[in-house]
């Protein structure tokens, strides 16, 4: 123990470094935890959207237009946070699953969409990534992606 305190004392600044990262890391854990949002796998994503749910691609629009999920809402993730989602609102309580590039904004959305109202909402876990990773089709739009 008392190397550790000499360590620490010795190199304050990379220990602190190491404070602040651990301290980030489980912050990032308890928020998970807490979260009501789900994060699903594709597979799982299918199926709840198969079962009355929607997809929600908050993606750029070139990015829509490269490639998303057959069936897919276009909605930007800047509407969503200013509550232009009125062409959402029929699906207060259905599923929702929000996709993204990766899986980061997405939640950012979902978080968004739970505080309007949505019961349901979760995320494409790994976002399109994963969705290709896992060989599932994607359609591309001829235009720049249809805005809802």
């Amino acid at each position: 123990m008392n190397e550790f305190i000499a360590f620490a004392t010795d190199h304050y600044i990379l220990s602190t470094l190491w404070l602040l990262a651990f301290f980030l890391l489980v912050n990032n854990l308890v928020k998970y935890r807490l979260s009501s949002i789900k994060l699903l796998k594709p597979q799982e994503a299918t199926i709840t959207v198969n079962r009355g749910g929607l997809f929600v691609d908050v993606r750029s629009d070139e990015d829509f237009a490269q490639g998303h999920i057959q069936g897919a809402r276009h909605v930007s993730l800047q509407q969503i946070k200013a509550g232009e989602i009125k062409s959402l609102e029929k699906y207060k309580d259905a599923p929702i699953v929000v996709v993204c590039q990766h899986g980061n904004s997405a939640k950012q959305a979902a978080g968004a969409l739970e505080k309007a109202g949505f019961s349901q909402a979760s995320v494409l876990q790994g976002g399109m990534f994963a969705w290709k990773n896992a060989s599932f089709p994607v359609v591309k739009s001829k235009a720049t992606g249809k805005k809802s």
